[in-house]
């Protein structure tokens, strides 16, 4: 008899368990068929660090200053820069981040004078050993550093052609004052004088 009561019940939860699949299948799904798809990444995800690019110069904005290999508290940046002829700064010549000791802590990215350091995007990235973990940042921008220091030449070409107008402005315009004020001095001693004599 326990078993004839058992049924009716069975088949009400399978129509209930059935009620919630047929109402989930038609709803927007919520997961993302990975690998095929990827999911969207947060911008408060915080992952490997890259360099970013600069619209103005089509390269990264990177100047060596070392500031992210100083504060870093894991001691996984290693920078090496040199200054190129015709710019006023450093360019780096090697910029390598060991990810297997990075913390994500985002200190280098608060240092950094030129905001050319971000997260990436990369959220699977996975390896065999810990020097899979090691990275060249400057990697995928080799091919574009003639042309960037091809700009920051012309932008310190330009900047130096400014500031030295700038320069003979001013000092054409001290001249003039100075002109005045000698012309304005003798003037005085002219009327000084004829004041004296009547």
């Amino acid at each position: 008899m326990q078993s004839l009561l058992d049924i009716p019940r069975g088949a009400r939860s399978l129509l209930k368990g059935m009620g919630v699949t047929i109402r989930h299948f038609f709803r927007k799904p919520v997961t993302v068929e990975y690998p095929r798809k990827r999911a969207p990444v947060a911008k408060a995800h915080r992952n490997a660090i890259v360099l970013i690019e600069k619209d103005d110069i089509g390269s990264h904005n990177c100047i060596a200053c070392l500031q992210c290999e100083k504060i870093c508290p894991s001691a996984c940046i290693s920078i090496t820069g040199s200054r190129p002829d015709g710019i006023a700064f450093k360019r780096p010549d090697k910029f390598d981040v060991d990810f297997a000791l990075c913390s994500d802590c985002g200190l280098c990215l608060d240092v950094c004078p030129t905001d050319t350091l971000g997260y990436s995007e990369v959220y699977d990235a996975a390896g065999y050993s810990r020097a899979d973990s090691k990275f060249d940042l400057l990697e995928a921008w080799r091919d574009k550093e003639g042309e960037a220091l091809g700009t920051l030449r012309e932008r310190e070409r330009k900047k130096k052609e400014e500031r030295e107008a700038k320069r003979k402005a001013a000092e054409e315009a001290k001249a003039k004052a100075a002109a005045k004020e000698k012309a304005e001095g003798k003037e005085d001693d002219k009327t000084g004088n004829g004041t004296a004599a009547s």
